[in-house]
């Protein structure tokens, strides 16, 4: 089983993106024109918003479960101006033959690549599958110091908290979301623990999922010099994905690279 079946059933209840990336995402796609290519689809949520846009789009993920709801989504979406071809491929080694306009890989989904060397395989591959004259982007969160503290979050850290209740569509229940995090500073990894808890009107619990997310940060300056050692010339950079700077103060920093030129 993929290391995201588990969270398949609930993902889209408890992960609604980052503030306007997915509009930030079409309106790239869009000014790229042509064939895009997304780095982790997941379920779908930003998929889906770019092919109601009309943007024809190949999504991969390793993540048969995620790529389900993927597929469920557009069939009950029907027919849409843009369209999608999934496939079941790992970050590290795909190869679809062919290449696109725009390689995006969004929602921090780079995290996941845990060590530099995966994060320079899929870095390669994703060069390898755009056009000369095409685009990639890429977004990540900005691991302040002070960031880090807050995720680590002292001596309570590893003890699961309440951090969200979600009603569960078309069902008479809702979710309790728990979570806790511990965090490997030499590695820079953020491991966290969720305990997810379906709840009936009366708080019993119908059902439990114990989830674990692992992921690695990469400070700004670590991720230019690993584009640019991959092949990549930045383009331009930004703090949020209302095109605002990015700066010292900023949660996201998202890429736009290009091919260097010899």
């Amino acid at each position: 089983m993929a290391a995201y079946d588990g969270w398949a059933e609930y993902y889209d209840l408890l992960h609604h993106g980052l503030p306007g990336d997915a509009a930030f995402y079409v309106e790239q796609a869009l000014q790229a024109g042509g064939q895009t290519l997304e780095l982790g689809v997941g379920t779908g949520r930003i998929a889906l918003e770019m092919a109601r846009a009309g943007v024809h789009l190949t999504g991969i993920d390793n993540s048969p479960a995620m790529l389900e709801r993927c597929r469920a989504k557009f069939k009950a979406a029907g027919s849409l101006p843009g369209s999608v071809k999934l496939h079941e491929a790992d970050l590290l080694d795909f190869n679809l033959g062919r290449q696109f306009d725009l390689v995006a890989i969004p929602y921090r989904a780079f995290m996941h690549l845990l060590t530099p060397e995966h994060q320079r395989q899929c870095l390669l591959r994703a060069r390898k599958h755009m056009t000369d004259e095409g685009a990639f982007i890429m977004d990540s969160w900005v691991p302040r110091a002070s960031a880090i503290a807050n995720v680590i979050g002292g001596p309570t850290a590893e003890q699961l908290k309440l951090v969200g209740r979600y009603p569960v569509p078309q069902r008479e229940t809702s979710v309790e979301h728990y979570q806790a995090s511990t965090c490997d500073e030499f590695r820079q990894l953020i491991t966290e623990l969720h305990l997810i808890q379906e709840v009936d009107e009366h708080g019993t619990v119908a059902h439990e999922e114990n989830l674990t997310m692992v992921r690695v940060w990469t400070t700004p300056r670590e991720l230019e010099a690993l584009l640019e050692l991959c092949g990549f010339q930045v383009r331009s950079r930004y703090g949020d994905f209302e095109y605002g700077a990015l700066e010292p103060g900023s949660s996201n920093a998202i890429w736009i690279a290009e091919k260097a030129r010899a």
